[in-house]
């Protein structure tokens, strides 16, 4: 099957709509679209990979809202954690730092 001119302009022009959609704007460096890409930047996996590391910049290490409700529980005596649960919860984090 051959392809026209157009037709190949058509393709590379939806190329980089979808590529668009997928790559931030404001993208890592080193985080290149295939148009862009030479022999020394990143596989499709790291491209992956540098996408998710960006979208995680944008999450908070805590989230403020759980935690001051949290304070205010403990300042008013109504939280109770047993040692045993918290126990539990610090093996189970222990077992998921081990996965990353």
């Amino acid at each position: 099957m051959k392809i026209s001119g157009v037709e190949s302009s058509k393709a590379a022009g939806s190329q980089s709509a979808a590529e668009a959609r997928i790559l931030p704007a404001n993208r890592p460096k080193g985080l290149v679209s295939t148009r862009e890409k030479t022999s020394t930047s990143l596989s499709p996996l790291e491209q992956g990979m540098a996408v998710a590391e960006a979208a995680l910049k944008d999450v908070p290490d805590s989230r403020d809202e759980i935690v001051d409700g949290l304070k205010e529980r403990i300042k008013a005596g109504e939280y109770k954690v047993s040692g045993e649960e918290i126990a539990e919860m610090m093996l189970r984090r222990r077992d998921a730092d081990r996965i990353r």
